[in-house]
């Protein structure tokens, strides 16, 4: 029992010692001049998604991988075939040829270096331009037909329930009126318009 515990914290030991080993070989990769590095600026604005891109024309069996300024972000070791991630966010997506930034925030900007190919870029964010915003005068135009065309229902509302009372009062008794009275009053009203039209003849 003890011979299998020690095994199994060995393979640990060696796992964890494989990948400090992988972390050294990565932060060893940054023995070229800075001064010699071509640098590419890169200007997204908050929330897309950025893509750098690293050619692989160099030795095949060097380290590949990115890092955020002296932080490894991704190291792939064709020697051994295995790959280690330490990404900043979980916005990050990396390969020995590519690092993906979704949605990209104002922690994202800094100077991003792929050790294969001796390139950083320096991304800068900036905020969304609300003013050239296209979308901003088809929203104002949308509120507005929106607003006129909810007046013009509850106008045409209105008239029609007031077409339809001054209807209902000619032709119907008021409450205050008897049934007596009221027919009274239709019998007025026509022999009065009948003495009109025979006036008129």
């Amino acid at each position: 029992m003890g011979l299998i515990f020690t095994a199994g914290l060995q393979i640990k030991i060696l796992h964890w010692a494989f990948i400090l080993f992988l972390q050294l070989c990565a932060d060893s990769t940054d023995v070229f001049d800075k001064n010699t590095i071509p640098t590419i600026n890169k200007t997204v604005t908050l929330g897309e998604t950025v893509v750098f891109h690293c050619n692989d024309t160099e030795v095949k069996e060097a380290d590949k991988g990115w890092r955020k300024k002296n932080i490894t972000l991704f190291n792939y070791s064709p020697v051994v075939n295995k790959s280690v991630t330490n990404y900043t966010s979980r916005r990050m997506l990396a390969d020995p040829l590519k690092l993906q930034i979704s949605n990209v925030q104002p922690s994202d900007a800094g100077s991003y270096t792929c050790f294969t190919l001796k390139t950083e870029w320096i991304l800068s964010i900036k905020e969304q331009d609300t003013a050239n915003n296209p979308e901003k005068p088809q929203m104002f135009l949308y509120i507005i037909l929106s607003v006129t065309g909810a007046v013009a229902v509850c106008l045409i509302i209105i008239c029609i329930v007031q077409i339809h009372r001054k209807r209902t009062r000619t032709q119907a008794p008021d409450a205050s009126e008897t049934k007596a009275e009221y027919e009274t009053k239709v019998e007025y009203e026509t022999k009065a318009s009948s003495r009109i039209e025979v006036g008129m003849e």
